[in-house]
């Protein structure tokens, strides 16, 4: 999870009405809705699809999480190959594009910072979300998948269903149009029913504790999550982005991904069917 840059953090006096809006919020969909996600567990270092994204699509794209420069301005991939003289294609590994031996060894190659593992930036998000809705008939119902183990879901949600796609997901069904803002609120919601237990492992448990809605505004306002698996209920898409992994995968139609490839606001490499996401999968990159 990260913090995200939000134009509609709502005022102090607002508090009370946000948090009980946020305490309604728990997944919410059937979990056999995941049951077409096709799933395979081949031994060793299987290729992504099939893996992380089902197989029957047409096409596949690889939509990079962009790095960041010192100032935390957005930078993309292609940059930062062109300062490393390295070479930017569909397979490519951050540490090995970005001059890295270790991919956390923020003093080798790139002087800037990693893509976020996890996440994409809600901007991106949103840019990939609006080529998405372009092509589904079924904009007002898609399903948004969560690994539960990112540690900022409420104690509540322990005990509720989930489904098993690469790992274990909380399933939410939202219209297309409120998938962005479900990103900003769902990890939020423990902030607004239990920031005793968040604050501990956030700000620490010396000193003098903010008050819950001064945690709630200073923290919870600006959280952000994008889903770890998201369809339609056409199933005519699919993304999927693991927790540890600086790139979302896409697959659809052909002409969704060519429209994925022309979008000057994503940074997107096609993807190869038989194409791996494993550390080791850069054979360009030396």
């Amino acid at each position: 999870m990260r913090w995200s840059r939000r134009d509609e953090v709502p005022s102090r006096d607002r508090s009370t009405g946000w948090r009980e809006h946020l305490a309604t919020i728990r997944p919410d969909a059937d979990v056999t809705e995941a049951d077409w996600w096709e799933r395979s567990w081949e031994p060793g270092t299987p290729p992504a699809v099939g893996f992380l994204i089902p197989r029957a699509f047409e096409a596949y794209a690889r939509v990079l999480h962009p790095a960041t420069d010192h100032d935390g301005n957005p930078v993309p991939w292609a940059r930062v190959a062109a300062q490393c003289g390295t070479t930017l294609h569909p397979e490519a590994q951050w540490s090995r594009l970005a001059g890295r031996a270790d991919a956390h060894d923020q003093h080798q190659g790139w002087p800037g910072m990693n893509p976020e593992e996890g996440v994409l930036s809600r901007p991106a998000f949103g840019a990939l979300a609006d080529v998405l809705a372009r092509h589904t008939t079924t904009p007002e119902r898609t399903l948004v998948a969560y690994w539960v183990g990112y540690g900022v879901w409420p104690m509540s949600w322990h005990s509720l269903p989930t489904v098993r796609l690469v790992r274990e997901e909380y399933l939410f069904s939202r219209p297309l149009a409120g998938v962005e803002r479900l990103c900003a609120e769902a990890p939020a919601v423990e902030w607004a029913t239990d920031p005793g237990r968040q604050s501990v492992m956030t700000v620490g448990g010396g000193g003098t504790r903010p008050t819950d809605d001064e945690l709630l505004m200073s923290f919870g306002a600006h959280a952000w999550q994008s889903p770890s698996a998201w369809w339609p209920a056409d199933h005519v898409w699919a993304t999927s982005n693991d927790t540890d992994l600086d790139s979302t995968l896409v697959g659809g139609r052909c002409a969704l991904v060519d429209d994925l490839l022309a979008d000057d606001r994503l940074e997107v490499l096609p993807w190869p069917v038989d194409g791996s996401l494993w550390s080791d999968a850069d054979t360009v990159n030396r």
